[in-house]
């Protein structure tokens, strides 16, 4: 399953989490930049 399939809640979850973990700030952009297409194609 890619980003784009992904649900916006199931993106802010894990977004949310990845920070909450401390991941690698590239992971979070790259959820956060996913979500940010999201919204912007409802």
């Amino acid at each position: 399953m890619g980003l784009e399939e992904m649900s916006i809640s199931v993106l802010v979850e894990t977004s949310e989490k990845a920070k909450e973990l401390e991941l690698d700030n590239d992971f979070i952009n790259i959820l956060e930049e996913a979500l940010k297409k999201r919204y912007i194609h409802q």
